[in-house]
């Protein structure tokens, strides 16, 4: 799981990874704020999150392997334990992590993970750059 803080913003990000499969019915994730369910991907069961939970939560699934939460916290929240659980196949996978928002690093505009041909090329600029020897 990666926490982080979004820039603008300032929301909780909670990024949770997990491993990519081919398994019917699935992948489906949901976070979990100290036992309270707080948004899913489930279909039919937004309806057992909270109203409230629902204008400050987004969960989301991000190509090709990862559980995204977006969440608002409010001025004077404590810290909170998230916990991810992600539906493959026919077994629930879960991971927690405890989270204050009020000491997570600013969320990166960048993903590693998202842009390797960035890197890539960040790396072979200065090659492509120099003059050619004649």
């Amino acid at each position: 799981m990666f926490p982080c803080l979004t820039y603008l913003e300032r929301n909780v990000r909670v990024d949770c990874e997990f491993p990519p499969t081919y398994q019917i019915p699935g992948p489906y994730c949901e976070y979990r704020q100290d036992s309270r369910l707080v948004g899913t991907t489930v279909p039919n069961q937004v309806i057992y999150v909270n109203v409230e939970d629902r204008r400050r939560s987004n969960v989301s699934l991000v190509y090709p392997n990862l559980c995204r939460l977006t969440w608002a916290p409010l001025a004077d929240e404590t810290p909170k334990t998230y916990t991810c659980r992600v539906y493959q196949g026919n077994s629930w996978k879960e991971n927690s992590m405890a989270v204050h928002h009020r000491i997570l690093p600013i969320c990166s505009a960048l993903s590693v993970k998202s842009a390797p041909w960035l890197i890539l090329l960040v790396l072979l600029l200065p090659l492509l750059l120099r003059p050619f020897d004649q």
